[in-house]
């Protein structure tokens, strides 16, 4: 199964026929390669499942930390809409099933010229049990109608991405969330900045399901940011329990966007004159 499974997944990335752009040199090179270069996973760790929502893990050690990579189908059909609509839109909702994710708060959607893509910019808190890491992040997302496969990556957000009066209310927003978090007792309290977040969700046709997705991030704690940051947060260990629950999380969303849609009646159909 686990060999069978790897070549699916590298015709497909090779199949997508979608590039990425983003304004982070490192993230639009890494993540165009796992796009079609079947190779890039060929020094990775590779474990596979077949009682999991997600089916394979993968982890490749980098210069600059680790890529993990998560796949699956959740066991159940999931129409693609429900699925892309439920990474990009029902996010904020990955709070109420991951324990990880503390704060998910919507700043602002529209166009991005430059990337030539929609985007969705939300700021992140998350709880990494020794210490709280935040960042502002773009989500963009495009869909290639002919594969009927959508890809919805992301980057860190900075004040270059906006007008300064855009920016300035996005800093009044993220520090009011930053203030008002409830925290643990200290030590283990402290509220670091995420130097780098980079990664992409990849929706396509699944083989035994509707659809399958494919989840690829990377964070790093740079330079700063305090030993236990740095270390912390590049345990394999910590890296592949963070990436399967944001997995689980995001399907049981999806779930619950699978039955909002089915209860909501279809709008009545014209009388013919």
């Amino acid at each position: 199964m686990g060999l069978l499974l790897l070549v699916a997944l590298d015709a497909v990335a090779a199949a997508t026929g979608l590039n990425v752009h983003t304004r982070n040199a490192e993230a639009q090179e890494v993540l165009n390669k796992i796009l079609s270069d079947e190779s890039y996973w060929s020094d990775a760790w590779k474990q596979t499942y077949d009682d999991e929502l997600y089916d394979e893990l993968r982890l490749k050690s980098t210069a600059t930390g680790y890529v993990p990579m998560i796949t699956g189908e959740g066991n159940e059909d999931f129409p693609h809409e429900v699925v892309t609509n439920t990474i990009f839109f029902r996010n904020l909702e990955l709070p109420k099933y991951m324990s990880g994710a503390k704060v998910i708060l919507p700043l602002a959607t529209g166009y991005d010229p430059t990337i030539g893509a929609e985007y969705r910019d939300c700021f992140y808190i998350l709880d990494l049990t020794v210490f709280y890491g935040y960042f502002p992040q773009r989500m963009y997302r495009r869909h290639d109608p002919v594969t009927n496969r959508t890809v919805l990556w992301f980057e860190k957000l900075g004040p270059a991405f906006v007008d300064a009066a855009t920016w300035s209310a996005y800093q009044v927003k993220m520090t009011i969330a930053l203030e008002t978090l409830e925290r643990r007792w200290a030590p283990f309290n402290a509220l670091i900045e995420v130097t780098e977040v980079y990664g992409m969700f990849i929706v396509e046709p699944g083989r035994v399901h509707e659809s399958r997705v494919s989840f690829v991030s990377k964070i790093l704690f740079g330079q700063g940011t305090g030993f236990i940051a740095k270390w912390g947060s590049q345990m394999p260990m910590v890296i592949k329990s963070g990436i399967k629950a944001g997995f689980d999380a995001s399907v049981e969303i999806a779930k619950q966007e699978r039955a909002r849609r089915a209860a909501t009646p279809a709008p009545a159909t014209p009388a013919s004159q």
